[in-house]
């Protein structure tokens, strides 16, 4: 296996070759940063309501990249600086940026063997907050998936998931899934990949033609209004991502 790491398009992985194949949809810089390979997701991942965030007796405006709505974060789109780095492995690092009304930091340690990617996200705050973490594959669209869930959380007119949990449709999908019934596996050309994770929710998006994504966060959107993750000052959150991949016979 080989990847590709890109600190200056918001520390993402750009590319993962399986045998010379392609597991993920690439891009370059000429291309809308959240529409092609893994990116981290941080301090918040999926939609925020009217890009509104209340925290305490607070409401702060965040950027609505995605109007009404703002979606994904605040590193994606912007050069991580890089800590460490050797033939498997890179660490980076940024700051939340003026885009987040609070304090702090994020490091991506991003880690290749011949059959695992293993990603790892640290925010590390200085003021206290809310925080949600996750990341977005792009994967080109695979033959084949196993992706069962126990529920999904119905949205609302806005397009954003609640607390309500339904049962999973069998149609294409762009929502939110908790409590995987197995491991999460997709097959793409002789590769089968098995997704990892300690996050507790899945958003899978599979209405493309060319793509489907699954990605791992640790809550759901619009979380860091609706049951937010608090993070004290000096306090750390991680979470991890692997793709464990299997050749096909």
């Amino acid at each position: 296996m080989t990847a590709l790491v890109y600190p200056e398009f918001g520390g993402r992985v750009g590319s993962l070759a399986v045998g010379g194949h392609e597991m993920f949809v690439t891009g370059d810089a000429t291309k809308d940063p959240l529409s092609w390979g893994c990116y981290p997701m941080v301090p918040y991942a999926g939609r925020v309501r009217d890009a509104l965030l209340n925290f305490g007796d607070q409401q702060f405006t965040l950027r609505k990249n995605v109007p009404p709505h703002s979606i994904h974060g605040t590193v994606f789109d912007r050069t991580w600086k890089i800590l460490e780095t050797n033939s498997t492995s890179v660490l980076l690092e940024i700051s939340l940026g003026d885009d987040w009304p609070f304090r702090g930091t994020v490091q991506h340690r991003i880690q290749l063997s011949d059959s695992k990617l293993k990603m790892q996200l640290s925010v590390n705050a200085r003021d206290v907050m809310p925080v949600q973490i996750g990341w977005h594959p792009w994967f080109v669209k695979p033959q084949s998936t196993s992706l069962q869930f126990g529920a999904m959380l119905q949205r609302d007119k806005s397009g954003i998931a609640t607390e309500v949990q339904i049962r999973p449709p069998t149609t294409p999908v762009d929502d939110c899934f908790i409590n995987p019934d197995e491991l999460l596996t997709i097959t793409i050309g002789n590769a089968e990949l098995t997704l990892l994770s300690d996050c507790s929710h899945w958003v899978i998006y599979d209405i493309p033609a060319e793509a489907t994504c699954i990605e791992p966060q640790s809550g759901p959107p619009n979380g860091i209004n609706d049951d937010p993750l608090i993070l004290h000052a000096s306090g750390t959150l991680t979470r991890v991502f692997t793709i464990e991949v299997q050749e096909c016979t």
